[in-house]
């Protein structure tokens, strides 16, 4: 078990993603007081469900493979399993569409919650006091602590992605080396059905060349039960980086019509056009490049940033950068 420190500090948190809620969680743990301030209505940042006509889509992360990380022992022995599935059928490969196995071997189980991925951050977040809908544009310095909306704390973590991060910093005089720290963008098409999908041996569709506009389709009604109303079906498409930078803008009706296309020649005529559809851009959605969290955080800082640009962009990386900035304050 962790040693508590001597003094129980308070400590803020900019950011109720995967990252902020591990640090939060680990905080708490450890004795201290955690404020963390969230600008959106929920959280999770980019693990997120949307709930529409009887439909429910992940569309950010759409499932989990912790691969033996700190994160899948979380979920099996600490937190509630009763929503948690485990997936069964593979992530299969396209080359222009045409749907093919993958020689590659995952190492590791892969996850999903019934009731949408959101479950896992709801879960994290349990007992922890998150403030939803607080943007927050500015920080300030008060002594040896710092100040967020007229709160004072001890110590502050920065958990956005690195762009945001730092323009929070720079208010108040700081820069960090994270030039490296960059991002792409994707475009989440989201679309349901009132008819079933054919039998596929596969939950996920993935374009590793990046070659195609559809780099990542979930099927997910087949990845998890009640995802769709009885006798329909749900996916979920992700548009590769290219494409979702160039049609970042475009009109959600033409984006749905793109992508509807696509599962035409996928699954036949009765997928060109959905009942039901949402679309989703995230502007930050995975780091492409990385700086060092070691470099970014120097020692004693009491202003720590993290995020998954310095260690990783899957899920269970940002968790183990939330931890490593938890460590640094629990640690002195």
């Amino acid at each position: 078990m962790r040693a508590k420190r001597s003094r129980a500090i308070r400590v803020g948190i900019v950011g109720a993603g995967i990252c902020g809620l591990a640090a939060a969680r680990s905080l708490k743990q450890g004795g201290h007081e955690v404020v963390v301030f969230e600008k959106s209505r929920g959280v999770g940042g980019r693990i997120a469900t949307r709930r529409q006509d009887g439909f429910v889509w992940d569309t950010g992360a759409t499932s989990f493979a912790p691969r033996g990380r700190t994160l899948e022992s979380v979920m099996l022995s600490e937190l509630d399993t009763s929503d948690l599935v485990t997936l069964d059928k593979a992530i299969y490969i396209h080359n222009g569409l045409r749907p093919m196995a993958s020689d590659h071997r995952p190492a590791g189980l892969r996850y999903t919650y019934r009731s949408g991925n959101t479950k896992l951050p709801k879960l994290l977040a349990a007992e922890t006091d998150v403030r939803l809908s607080t943007h927050i544009d500015e920080l300030e310095r008060a002594g040896d602590g710092f100040r967020i909306g007229g709160e004072g704390f001890d110590a502050l973590i920065l958990t956005a992605p690195i762009p945001q991060s730092s323009l929070l910093l720079w208010g108040i005089g700081e820069s960090r080396p994270t030039a490296n720290a960059k991002y792409r963008a994707c475009i989440s098409v989201n679309v349901g059905y009132h008819v079933e999908l054919p039998p596929t041996k596969y939950h996920a569709l993935l374009d590793p060349e990046q070659r195609h506009p559809l780099n990542w389709l979930s099927l997910e009604s087949v990845k998890s039960p009640d995802r769709a109303p009885a006798g329909g079906s749900a996916l979920g498409a992700q548009l590769g980086p290219a494409f979702s930078l160039e049609q970042y803008d475009t009109p959600d009706a033409e984006l749905v019509d793109i992508v509807g296309s696509f599962l035409a020649q996928l699954y036949g005529p009765a997928f060109r056009e959905p009942v039901s559809s949402s679309v989703k851009r995230w502007k930050y959605a995975q780091p492409v490049g990385y700086a060092s969290f070691e470099e970014v955080n120097p020692e004693g800082s009491r202003l720590i940033l993290a995020s998954d640009a310095l260690l990783g962009g899957r899920v269970e990386e940002a968790y183990e950068v939330g931890l490593r900035a938890a460590n640094l304050l629990l640690a002195r």
